[in-house]
């Protein structure tokens, strides 16, 4: 048993694991390692002097104790006397009763120096955040300009389908991050396990061609899948092999999981479920059209488009249809679900509102104008709608950056950017984030789309960000992979730029 037991006067996500309630810096005690050797304690004297500061506005500077360090939580351990400690250990005794005996995973805690943004960020472990494909990222932002923290080179490959050098990451190319590793599918056919203190990568796992969708972590395990027409099940913390499942063409789409199994559609015109465990087949459907986007899974039912411009609702049990509904075009998003309406796009420039029960249309959308001249995909939309509240963000080949009403699919604000947009644009703490075809990363409000902040990374940005506790992972086409940030308050200071 690894038991864990938290006692928190207030935490924040920076020192406490994913999904654990807090907002500040301080906690009482902390107890990590149950049956392990090394019993870990902070203890409540400093609580209280953190707290006096606190009454008083001043805060000392503040050391994070490195609680991953053995020898640190053993010498620390035997300066507590036995009644101190006994207070503390009924206290988690009932903590943990009360909460079932929940078992919660170590933290890690970053080294070297303090900084004003969080080093340690929440996690994010699906294409858009879960397999509701609902959550967009996390802050919190600074006012400061984009700069990049650290960038990781790729290797280049060719492939069957594209002779051409592909690096970096490719659509729809959204790293996963848990705790300190970030994971990027690479168009190098590697899945790339990255530092995220210093950019270094851990791992590599090299497949027969290009990743392009999202690595799913499921626990301890990582989902890739690309254009080896391959479904891989690597381990998280090695990236060997666990498991692999072959369809019989690219899998562009990133996987959904859910109660122990598998769920995603292949360019080979079927939808998929598996077994997480070892990768057998539950069951596969009848043949439904080439399907390159991700599916979403909301309330026993997957929303999933086809190249053959369908709308699918398939009952998440066994795979059969519900209904489906015409679009009339290739459609590579993936579906949105909010309110009792289903959202996607399509390669014609249009976006398209659909009644969740029935699949019934609402209203469409044609993205015109801007750039569409200059390029053969003219207005088509390869991004996924984001909905937020009652407004929808989507970017067009045209070069618009749209905000709809989510009622009438009405035009609330819309922005010309220099290039195309293929990539998502998730929507944080009121800023949408995303790249374009000449390779920069732009920050606007969502309120009105006026622009916050934007940096030059590459050539060629078909991908999308995961931002992750104010941190923005995204690769290029030109073999280079990034983490981003806005620069700390107060940054002019720290560079001499200020009084």
């Amino acid at each position: 048993m690894r038991a864990i037991g938290w006692l928190l006067e207030r935490g924040d996500l920076a020192s406490t694991p994913a999904g654990l309630p807090g907002r500040g810096p301080r906690f009482t005690a902390l107890v990590l390692g149950g049956l392990t050797p090394s019993l870990r304690v902070v203890s409540s004297q400093r609580w209280l002097r953190q707290v006096a500061a606190d009454k008083s506005g001043v805060r000392p500077p503040q050391r994070t104790p490195p609680m991953s360090d053995p020898d640190y939580c053993s010498k620390y351990f035997r300066r507590l006397h036995s009644r101190q400690l006994m207070p503390l250990v009924l206290a988690l005794a009932l903590l943990s009763a009360a909460c079932g005996g929940t078992v919660v995973s170590k933290t890690e805690v970053g080294p070297g120096k303090k900084e004003l943004i969080k080093p340690v960020s929440p996690s994010f472990h699906f294409w858009l955040g879960n397999s509701q494909r609902n959550f967009y990222g996390s802050g919190p932002w600074s006012d400061g300009p984009l700069e990049i923290v650290w960038e990781a080179e790729t290797g280049y490959i060719s492939g069957r389908l594209h002779p051409d050098l592909w690096g970096g990451t490719s659509w729809p190319g959204q790293p996963a991050v848990e705790g300190n590793r970030v994971y990027f599918p690479s168009a190098d056919g590697n899945v790339y396990c990255i530092d995220d203190r210093d950019g270094s990568v851990i791992w590599k796992f090299k497949a027969k061609d290009s990743f392009k969708a999202t690595p799913t972590i499921a626990g301890d395990r990582i989902i890739a899948s690309g254009l080896d027409h391959h479904v891989y099940c690597l381990n998280a913390r090695d990236g060997t092999v666990i498991w692999d499942f072959e369809t019989g063409f690219e899998v562009d789409g990133s996987v959904a999981v859910l109660d122990g199994r598998i769920y995603f559609g292949g360019e080979d015109g079927f939808f998929y479920c598996l077994n997480l465990a070892d990768g057998s087949l539950i069951y596969k459907t009848e043949r439904l059209g080439s399907m390159e986007g991700s599916c979403t899974a909301v309330d026993g039912r997957i929303y999933i488009g086809t190249e053959h411009g369908e709308l699918y609702c398939l009952n998440q049990t066994d795979g059969t249809t519900v209904w489906k509904a015409r679009i009339g075009a290739d459609s590579d998003s993936t579906p949105a679900v909010a309110g009792g309406f289903v959202y996607t796009a399509a390669e014609d420039g249009y976006v398209y509102c659909f009644r969740q029960s029935n699949g019934e249309p609402v209203w469409k959308f044609k993205a015109d104008g801007g750039l569409s001249k200059n390029y053969v995909e003219r207005s088509g939309i390869w991004a996924s709608p984001i909905v937020v509240k009652d407004r929808i963000y989507i970017g067009s080949n045209n070069g618009y950056m749209y905000c709809l009403s989510a009622d009438k699919g009405e035009v609330v604000w819309q922005q010309l950017m220099p290039a195309p947009i293929w990539g998502t644009s998730p929507v944080v703490d009121g800023r949408l984030v995303f790249g374009d075809k000449f390779g920069w990363i732009h920050m606007l409000s969502a309120l009105d789309g006026k622009t916050l902040g934007e940096l030059k990374i590459g050539e060629n940005i078909n991908s999308t960000p995961a931002v992750v506790g104010g941190r923005i992972y995204i690769g290029a086409f030109n073999g280079k992979l990034h983490c981003l940030r806005t620069k700390p308050d107060g940054w002019e200071k720290l560079e001499g730029m200020g009084g």
